[in-house]
């Protein structure tokens, strides 16, 4: 946790209150940390890091999209900015998919 805050602070996004959401509360075995963030200026960042060998598909597109929707379900309200932090190989297609719903992908995380 300590180098997401790091990664975040050199893009000078600062959060107030940061936490790790339990992926059995989601129902999902998957291999993703989920954090769940406020920001200085009261925002609201959902963020979900992968770390895989493998390419990033389309299909993994729809399952992140369902994994977004029972988390806002959980917390009961709807994020302002969503992160992808992929460690590995993403498609086009689903870099384009997912940037034209609205969500921030960061493929340079350490």
């Amino acid at each position: 946790m300590k180098t997401l805050v790091e990664y975040f602070s050199k893009k000078k996004i600062v959060f107030k209150f940061l936490e790790e959401i339990d992926k059995t509360l989601l129902k999902t075995r998957k291999k993703i940390a989920i954090f769940s963030a406020t920001d200085t200026s009261k925002c609201y960042h959902s963020m979900y890091r992968i770390q895989q060998k493998s390419r990033f598909l389309r299909k993994n597109v729809e399952e992140l999209i369902v994994l977004d929707q029972s988390l806002q379900n959980l917390v009961n309200h709807n994020f302002k900015y969503k992160h992808l932090i992929i460690m590995g190989p993403i498609c086009s297609k689903s870099t384009t998919l997912l940037k034209n719903m609205g969500w921030q992908i960061h493929n340079d995380f350490v």
